[in-house]
């Protein structure tokens, strides 16, 4: 009987070593797929949140194309600011720059502004680390960037 405990103990850690990796590799994506659902939903809120506060400010005031430019900086901002610092800084810039506002006037004379968030998930570096498997290739499979865009009309 002590014989038969010890070679199933040996099947055991055998077994163990050859579903952990797979085990392993599961949750790690299951863990950064979670993650980068949430950075999506969280980069769409927020160029959803730029343009509502583009379009609030009123048509005649000065300067307008500027104090569009900097309320939906701002807002887009205050939505990521529970990101980390390197992390705002991938998709806002320091100070909200990478922040696209661009007018859009259409033939009938319909105005718009188009808000564009893009969250670089590969640079300046990787995000998440890359786990490279033969046959498979890199774990987890990611773009290189989320891009979310929204349209007001004015």
């Amino acid at each position: 009987m002590n014989v038969r405990k010890q070679k199933s103990r040996g099947a055991v850690a055998v077994e163990f070593a050859f579903v952990f990796p797979i085990l392993f590799l599961m949750v790690y994506g299951v863990v950064v797929y979670a993650y980068v659902f949430v950075l999506h939903e969280s980069v769409n809120y927020a160029t959803q949140e730029a343009a509502i506060a583009a379009v609030s400010v009123l048509p005649k005031t000065p300067d307008y194309n500027n104090a569009v430019t900097r309320r939906a900086r701002a807002a887009a901002l205050a939505t990521l600011s529970w990101l980390p610092a390197d992390q705002r800084e991938r998709v806002l810039g320091s100070s909200g720059e990478k922040v696209e506002v661009v007018f859009l006037s259409d033939v009938d004379g319909t105005d718009a502004i188009q808000i564009t968030l893009r969250f670089r998930l590969k640079e300046p570096a990787p995000l998440f680390p890359v786990i490279q498997l033969p046959l498979v290739g890199d774990v987890p499979r990611l773009p290189d960037q989320i891009t979310t865009q929204a349209v007001a009309r004015i």
